[in-house]
């Protein structure tokens, strides 16, 4: 399954509003890290329900990437009832990204 790419202006609904934990992949297209993480996201997404994983393309939304402070990408941001609770930066193998998941209390 592909992932949602979130723009600016969805935001606020897809991730603050969320009634279920919320994973934001901070990431560029010219990033070769970020183009291995992808697919694995997409499969944890598939394998996962109680969590929405959604992209966010850094050079198509500075703003948001200036607001939350990305300074490198990828870079994971969790959300839960519209607050940060968590953050992970630089690839990330399958088994780390569901144990980030796991540890959503």
């Amino acid at each position: 399954m592909e992932l949602k790419h979130l723009a600016q202006e969805d935001f606020e609904k897809e991730v603050l509003e969320s009634k279920k934990p919320v994973i934001v992949d901070f990431f560029a297209t010219w990033c070769g890290p970020c183009k291995m993480l992808g697919p694995i996201l997409e499969e944890v997404a598939d394998e996962t329900k109680n969590v929405t994983i959604l992209k966010v393309d850094i050079d198509e939304n500075m703003e948001l990437a200036q607001k939350f402070g990305i300074m490198s990408v990828p870079t994971l941001m969790i959300f839960k009832d519209g607050q940060e609770i968590g953050r992970e930066i630089g690839f990330k193998p399958k088994d780390q990204v569901l144990e980030i998941i796991k540890s959503i209390k």
